[in-house]
């Protein structure tokens, strides 16, 4: 069925997390599903609910992102004529992945209960190839995952019942098919009929436990702490863990509740090599509680050796009857210090074409490194890989052995089959080349990694780990290194996502919370791991005050107390900053209110002040002065806002961008009309005099003109003493005249046809004249 010649060329493509995840919560929610169902039916007959979402595939898949080959099919259907399905088209391909994601999400903002409920049929090699269901609360930015489809020749349409509890409160939830296959082996697929999320009214889901058992059993010497994230809108009323040590009666053990969601259970120090059972409890918070537990786990405890990554690609025969001629397996085990080897576990492997057979398990001492003689009679265990559970390790007791107490050095750990085969899992890469087989010509090395492990009590000499902490300076928290025998380099997780590396380091947390602060220090011969919880609640939510100074540059100074993490500035104006300590400019004069917001993990606040602006950039408002020096005419500006720009207009033709310039005139004698526009980055103003030479005749007064409106479009209105005779001449900045013509409608004058621009007019009537300034739109 799989593989040729004795080798299963099975790529294992999913991280440790997801396939330990995968293969203990595929057991346990075949066998809640139904009790759970039955249970939240019960409490939902009286409860009001509704349809939120509901698709039957029939209009096709507008309701769907996907990848790969997942689409609609009419070959199977619940209901009416269509379903969805991975691989409409005949089987699915090996090595493949896949997904099909709600476009839209379902609202479960206003509900206290919802659930998913399909339709199925289940064709997935078992073991090897499942479809996850992932749901997520924020529109598709996280995922978790709610259930796992796995199961061969499922051929009857089942419906069901995912919990989705966990995600109400939310307006965006999304349910997420992930397909995943391995290689050399594939049947039909998943199909999917008849999708429908539904929202009730009345609380009756239990909290969604999330726990990835260690892999292969792994433990710890001293205290061993396992962790889970509980989910429930209602609130986790109380958590436990209940362990049995070798079989005998549970223990229970509080969980703490950390960091958000997640809880921590530390199971006290056992001796080394005690098999450990456990299972996790949780209740919400509602007002008719509702509870679930977890599948049973299993670690060993004691001093756990590993040497592979825990990549299974491919599996191997090993035994009398295997077909590549390997009678024996074994992986080399490196003891650094004195020490007993109590446990053994050996990742056999099984499915429908290879059944399990008894193997003998060996401890072999080192010779000219291979493996030698047996330190051991030969254990004979059943190997414990199910077709659930396909790849799950061969646990092998080895307390009470004198010949394995007090030993150092190598050994091998492995097995042989007499009259048959047990098939093994391997990763193909060969990272640390321990794994050693026995053929006809006896030991020789194996590229690849056999999953074979050890677990030891201590090692004479190794580190034992251990420290105290002072909270004098919370949240500054001092730990002290009290590790004995001699370690020489150490690492602390302070469970914030931070690490040091020194001895006794000093660590500052931001927020409140129970930390399970973690010390590994190590020497020459092993490491060894010691974690407390270290509760910090000096935090509260932020004082907010302020300070400012400078106009219209203000500069802003954050004085609030009790550790603020985020700011939030409103400065009156429509600008906004996320510093600190900004920086604001303000181009306007004014009193302008503005807010600061302050944010820590405990609250926020805000505090507002008004903040007076009288030096705001302005246009420059224009004035000069003049003097006469024989034919020359000294100008000098007047202006104030700090222009930066001169354009003068001397009235005679001649122009000048110098900001205090010097006009020669060829006619030194007369009136001329004199403007400077100064200008800056804000804008510019215009102002004209006319300046007469002091042996000038002048035959008629001149006097101010005004004019508007300013700036004016189509006509404006002249404002000044003339007589009705009187004509204007508009004039362009450098003295050029562009029109004259007689007033018309009194004083109103049609200037509609003109460019933009700024004008000079000069109205005279015989005895007046009046100047003025006007800017055409």
């Amino acid at each position: 069925m799989k593989g040729v010649g004795g080798f299963h060329t099975h790529r294992e493509i999913f991280t440790n997390f997801s396939f330990n995840f995968i293969e203990n919560q595929i057991a346990r929610m075949k066998k809640n599903l139904l009790s759970l169902t039955v249970l939240m039916l019960a409490a939902r007959l009286l409860s009001a609910q509704t349809v939120v979402f509901y698709d039957d595939f029939e209009a096709g898949l507008g309701n769907w992102t996907y990848t790969g080959l997942w689409n609609t099919t009419t070959t199977d259907a619940y209901s009416p004529t269509h379903c969805f399905t991975d691989s409409p088209d005949g089987n699915y391909p090996d090595m493949f992945s896949s997904e099909a994601e709600m476009a839209v999400g379902a609202d479960l903002s206003t509900a206290l209960d919802a659930d998913l409920q399909v339709y199925a049929l289940v064709d997935l090699e078992e073991g090897f190839d499942y479809v996850y269901v992932d749901a997520s609360g924020d529109g598709g930015a996280s995922w978790t995952p709610v259930y796992t489809f796995n199961g061969e020749g499922l051929f009857t349409w089942t419906l069901y019942d995912i919990p989705l509890g966990a995600f109400v409160g939310n307006s965006d939830v999304r349910i997420r098919f992930r397909f995943e296959s391995d290689a050399a082996y594939n049947v039909d697929g998943l199909y999917l009929d008849d999708f429908t999320i539904t929202t009730y009214n009345v609380d009756g889901t239990p909290p969604l436990i999330l726990h990835t058992p260690t892999n292969l059993y792994e433990g710890t010497l001293g205290e061993n702490p396992l962790e889970a994230v509980l989910l429930d809108p209602s609130g986790i009323s109380v958590t436990t863990l209940w362990y049995s040590a070798d079989g005998g009666p549970y223990t229970p053990v509080s969980g703490v509740n950390t960091m958000g969601d997640t809880w921590l259970y530390s199971v006290p120090e056992l001796a080394p090599g005690t098999w450990v059972d456990y299972y996790i409890e949780a209740t919400d918070a509602y007002v008719i509680p509702n509870g679930t537990a977890t599948d049973t786990y299993s670690y060993i405890a004691g001093n756990y050796i590993s040497y592979d990554d825990g990549a299974i690609d491919f599996v191997a025969d090993i035994g009398d009857a295997s077909t590549i001629g390997y009678t024996s397996a074994a992986v080399k085990v490196t003891l650094d210090g004195v020490t007993d080897l109590v446990a053994a576990v050996i990742q056999n492997y099984t499915d429908y074409m290879r059944p399990n057979h008894d193997i003998e398990v060996h401890v072999w001492a080192d010779e000219a490194g291979l493996p030698g003689a047996d330190l051991i009679t030969p254990i004979v265990v059943s190997p414990e890989p199910t077709l659930e559970d396909p790849n799950k390790g061969t646990r092998i007791d080895l307390r009470g052995i004198p010949e394995l107490e007090g030993i150092y050095g190598d050994v091998y750990v492995g097995y042989t089959v007499t009259g048959d085969v047990e098939w093994l899992s391997y990763t193909s890469t060969g990272i640390v080349d321990r794994s050693y087989v026995e053929t006809a010509f006896g030991w020789s090395s194996f590229f690849g990694d056999f999953h074979f492990r050890a677990v030891t009590s201590a090692l004479e000499g190794a580190p034992v780990a251990l420290y105290t902490y002072d909270l004098a300076g919370e949240p500054a928290v001092d730990f002290t290194d009290l590790s004995t025998n001699s370690p020489d380099t150490w690492y602390w997780d302070f469970d914030d996502g931070t690490t040091s590396d020194l001895q006794n380091p000093t660590h500052t947390f931001l927020t409140n919370g129970t930390y399970n602060v973690c010390l590994t220090a190590s020497n020459f011969l092993a490491a060894d791991t010691y974690c407390d919880l270290v509760t910090i609640d000096i935090y509260a939510p932020p004082v907010v005050d302020f300070s400012f100074s400078g106009d219209p540059d203000v500069d802003f100074t954050d004085l609030s107390i009790n550790f603020p993490t985020s700011w939030s500035w409103d400065f009156g104006d429509g600008g906004t900053s996320t510093l600190q300590n900004p920086v604001h400019s303000y181009a306007d004069d004014g009193t302008f209110n503005v807010c600061l917001t302050a944010t820590n993990a405990e609250g926020s606040a805000s505090v507002c002040k008004d903040v007076s602006i009288s030096n705001s950039p302005k246009a420059p408002d224009v004035d000069f002065s003049y003097t006469f020096s024989g034919s020359n005419v000294i100008f000098t500006d007047l202006s104030i806002n700090t222009p930066t720009s001169w354009d003068w207009s001397f009235g005679d033709g001649s122009n000048s961008a110098e900001q205090n310039p010097v006009h020669a005139y060829a006619v030194a004698d007369g009136a001329y009309t004199v403007c400077l526009t100064a200008g800056n980055i804000i804008g510019e103003n215009t102002s004209c005099k006319v300046i007469e030479f002091p042996n000038a005749v002048v035959n008629a007064d001149v006097e101010a003109l005004t004019i508007t409106p300013v700036p004016a479009d189509a006509y404006i209105t002249l404002h000044g003493t003339f007589g009705s005779d009187a004509h204007v001449s508009i004039l362009d900045m450098i003295g050029k005249s562009v029109r004259v013509v007689a007033l018309q409608n009194g004083n109103t004058l049609d200037i509609h046809d003109l460019a933009s621009g700024t004008y000079l007019l000069r109205v005279e009537d015989g005895s007046h004249t009046c100047i003025g300034v006007m800017i055409k739109k």
